[in-house]
């Protein structure tokens, strides 16, 4: 087998082996706005939920491995602890991959990826109307896990409001995932549906 000791490689080599070892994993679509009143909407697949009660939600803005650089949305949260988690679906996916472009902070992502903003109703960053499920989140913290190239720093947000489109809903007002259409990223230029033929069902053991 190939054995790797993270401090003898490359960090944009260990980069793609941890991105295509470890998937597929959810995008987090988040949209945060700064002190000017700037938006910036962006993907991360440095996410998951851990907690229901409470209700917390963790995604990861990695510094940049080529020139050490922050991005807009770290930035942005640090101005302004709020943001909205928006899910990415087949039918979004490719909007949300033009919003991972980089352009300067003053530009709209909204825009530029042809995404519709709507105001939110307890924060100040926009939902993404396309999204069929947009969490309204509060930053707890911010925990800086690095200060080189490719170093995460996790942002700890609580769920203070979720929207969920009833298009998506089954007979027992739950999320169907046939009609969520949910997506999931994997290395270089890799995707994963998560419905129709890709999924299946195990019962949990009772015993």
């Amino acid at each position: 087998m190939l054995e790797i000791e993270p401090s003898k490689i490359l960090v944009q080599d260990l980069h793609k082996h941890l991105l295509s070892s470890v998937g597929p994993r959810p995008i987090a679509l988040a949209s945060t706005i700064d002190n000017k009143g700037n938006r910036n909407v962006s993907p991360f697949s440095f996410f998951n939920v851990f907690s229901a009660n409470p209700p917390i939600a963790v995604f990861s803005p990695a510094r940049r491995v080529r020139n050490n650089t922050t991005k807009d949305t770290l930035e942005n949260i640090k101005e302004i602890q709020e943001v909205v988690i928006n899910v990415v679906t087949s039918d979004l996916v490719q909007k949300a991959s033009l919003a991972s472009t980089e352009y300067p902070k003053e530009i709209d992502e909204f825009i530029k990826s042809d995404l519709t903003p709507i105001p939110s109703k307890k924060i100040k960053p926009f939902r993404v109307q396309e999204s069929p499920v947009q969490m309204e989140c509060k930053v707890n913290q911010i925990i800086e896990l690095g200060e080189n190239g490719g170093a995460g720093n996790l942002i700890i947000c609580e769920i203070i409001l979720m929207h969920i489109s009833e298009d998506i809903l089954d007979k027992k007002n739950q999320i169907d995932p046939n009609k969520i259409k949910l997506v999931g990223r994997l290395g270089g230029n890799w995707y994963s549906k998560g419905f129709e033929n890709a999924i299946f069902q195990i019962e949990k053991p009772k015993t």
